[in-house]
């Protein structure tokens, strides 16, 4: 089965970007630049190995989608992306089911050598972690 990838980001360059780096990592990548337009690209798969999604849309929050994506699939690979490095959203969207939280637009190298060097059941074991200009770390609650 082929490893499938949904991203969801309303900026197209950004878009572009994240799909073109999951498929040189091996997935096969669909893109929505809105809730809605994820939310009916989640109701064409059959499995979702990993979804990155934005922070801040026109019509649906980050966290909100992540949510909904969680009860179609639970045992999807999710990042929160966004610029906003705040502690206080991370803690929400891990409270959410989020695995990663990537601040961008750091660690996007980084992110391809965790998707390209783990298997996504692997991934789904470890604690939260972030991804920012001091690279990939574990979240520590406080």
């Amino acid at each position: 089965m082929s490893k499938t990838a949904l991203i969801v980001e309303d900026t197209v360059a950004n878009r572009d970007f994240f799909e073109r780096l999951l498929m040189q990592a091996g997935f096969d990548v669909q893109g929505a630049c809105t809730g809605k337009e994820a939310l009916e690209a989640i109701s064409t798969f059959t499995h979702l190995d990993v979804a990155i999604v934005d922070m801040e849309m026109p019509d649906i929050s980050g966290l909100h989608l992540i949510t909904q994506l969680h009860r179609t699939f639970p045992d999807t690979f999710t990042i929160i992306a966004t610029m906003h490095d705040d502690r206080s959203l991370m803690e929400s969207a891990f409270d959410k089911g989020c695995n990663l939280f990537l601040v961008k637009p750091h660690g996007f190298m980084d992110l391809f050598k965790l998707l390209t060097q783990n298997d996504i059941e692997e991934l789904l074991t470890r604690p939260a972690h972030v991804l920012d200009q001091f690279g990939l770390r574990p979240f520590h609650q406080v």
